[in-house]
């Protein structure tokens, strides 16, 4: 026999709302009574409603992610490795997951405000940080748990999981100028956004302790929009320079123009051309020859994210909750020993 909640008091005369709490957890509801109705709405087959438990609790029992179309998140294998991560992460505590897709990143921050004063979620999950990031600004002003996949100016506490992308690309320098590299370019993202600062900077400090001078020239970015083609563009205009590069750095993102240009100029990868990647997308695996690429680790990225989140929502200080973690190389085709000039 089913019951529903009213029915199960009178069984057990007691009143709907100690049945509630008793099936919530509440420790205002003795052990002993907690056990009964336990076993009572097991012999019944009752189930509490999950949006009236959820009301009770003042909790909505769900994390919110607000993303930007324009970004081509899903474009990719790295962003959708770390929303399984987080995926699984909130699964393990009952959370459910709401993602809100913005047509642009402008509109991002009106995502964020239906979220928060709907109260639709219990916290959110930002990636893609700006070093001025107005969402971070909102939600530090509204007092609204949230942590970061990425890091900002911010100078308010704030919680936050990055990837170390200085010493990413200062390890990708350091390793090619020990195989002889003395032209080494960089293709970058976008500057307002924080992860190519890091890199930039980590990319200079590569040179640096190589001895090698650094050279305007040999930096370049493309756009998250239209990764594919710009950096198609940026890639044809360093092959073309008087002395051109004999390595790029990059973020795999821009993987495809880049490769695309260099079938086009009939450069050879790992013979003509060293290649190292950040973020290991499929590409670099697939590709012929295989891309050398700095590897993150998404998916426990993604459950990290969640994990600290919990811990904000529980109230614990956000300056306790920072965390950067390396980026491991993994090695392949595409940093074949070539012939450099004065290479050694």
């Amino acid at each position: 026999m089913t019951v529903d909640l009213r029915q199960l008091a009178k069984l057990l005369e007691l009143s709907p709302t100690t049945i509630s709490r008793a099936l919530a957890g509440y420790s205002d509801v003795s052990s002993k009574t907690r056990r009964r109705v336990q076993d009572a709405a097991k012999k019944h087959n009752y189930h509490p409603n999950p949006v009236a438990q959820r009301l009770q609790k003042g909790k909505t029992e769900t994390i919110g992610i607000a993303l930007s179309a324009s970004q081509n998140y899903f474009k990719g294998t790295f962003f959708l490795d770390l929303l399984a991560g987080i995926s699984v992460s909130l699964s393990k505590v009952g959370y459910d997951l709401n993602i809100s897709i913005a047509p642009n990143s402008e509109h991002e921050i009106d995502s964020l405000r239906r979220m928060v004063q709907g109260k639709r979620v219990d916290g959110i999950i930002l990636t893609l940080t700006k070093a001025v990031d107005e969402r971070i600004s909102y939600l530090l002003d509204q007092n609204f748990p949230f942590v970061l996949y990425g890091r900002t100016e911010e100078p308010r506490p704030h919680a936050f999981l990055d990837m170390d992308g200085e010493l990413a690309f200062r390890e990708a320098c350091t390793f090619l100028i020990e195989l002889g590299h003395k032209r080494i370019a960089l293709i970058n993202g976008e500057p307002e956004y924080m992860f190519p600062a890091f890199c930039s900077e980590g990319y200079r400090n590569g040179l640096k302790s190589g001895n090698l001078p650094f050279d305007p020239e040999l930096v370049r970015e493309w756009r998250h929009g239209d990764a594919q083609l710009s950096s198609f563009q940026q890639t044809v205009e360093l092959m073309q320079l008087s002395e051109p590069p004999t390595a790029i750095v990059f973020q795999t993102e821009a993987a495809a123009g880049i490769l695309q240009a260099l079938l086009q100029l009939q450069l050879q990868v790992g013979k003509d051309i060293a290649l190292i990647g950040y973020d290991d997308l499929e590409i670099a695996k697939t590709n012929i020859p295989p891309l050398t690429t700095m590897h993150p680790p998404a998916r426990n990225a993604g459950e990290q994210l969640v994990e600290i989140l919990m811990q904000i929502i529980d109230g614990r200080a956000a300056e306790d909750l920072q965390e950067v973690w390396k980026a491991k190389m993994v090695m392949r085709q595409s940093t074949g020993r070539i012939s450099c000039n004065d290479s050694t």
